[in-house]
């Protein structure tokens, strides 16, 4: 959704800013939204209404404009660090060999898994990289393994165990 009401005179001049990333999906006001939605969920319209400098009825339109179109979701997470449990990220290299519906089976599979967060494709060395938690590392571990136990997709992966997050969904958890 290209946005028009942002010139290239308007256009921040950091190319590395979320709000220059999202210039042609977010104008101001609803980046604004987005921002204050991020730090409370729970806000009601008329409180973004005054913090983002329009009336209730514009936030609420713009609001469910972007939740109708995808681009902005409302969600509630786990901060698994400030709950005290394990998290890693998973890199897999899948068995070339396989066929895509295999694959597709693979993906599935950790889409549905609860403990499993988030799922990508990516490219170079790895195929695929997964996100997962558990109570502990040792509880996590086993997990992942018995995710892999008799997958002939697994080619290798390797686990890295996430020991300190400083910022996680946007939100600052802590200063090193």
């Amino acid at each position: 959704m290209e946005n028009p009401d942002l010139t290239s005179a308007d256009a921040p001049s950091d190319p590395n800013t979320p709000e220059a990333v999202l210039e042609n999906y977010l104008d101001e006001h609803d980046y604004e939204i987005f921002r204050a939605l991020n730090e409370n969920g729970r806000i009601s319209d008329t409180e973004l209404a005054e913090r983002v400098g329009l009336s209730r009825t514009a936030v609420r339109r713009r609001r469910e404009k972007l939740q109708e179109s995808d681009v902005l979701e409302i969600l509630a997470v786990i901060v698994l660090q400030e709950a005290d449990l394990a998290d890693a990220q998973v890199l897999v290299s899948f068995n070339q060999h396989v066929s895509s519906d295999v694959r597709t089976e693979f993906i599935t599979m950790l889409i549905d898994e609860g403990l499993v967060y988030n799922t990508s494709s990516c490219l170079g060395e790895y195929d695929l990289v997964f996100s997962a938690w558990h109570t502990d590392l040792n509880a996590l571990k086993e997990y992942i393994w018995d995710l892999f136990d008799g997958e002939e997709i697994v080619d290798d992966y390797t686990i890295i165990p996430l020991l300190k997050t400083w910022k996680a969904w946007d939100k600052e958890l802590d200063r090193p």
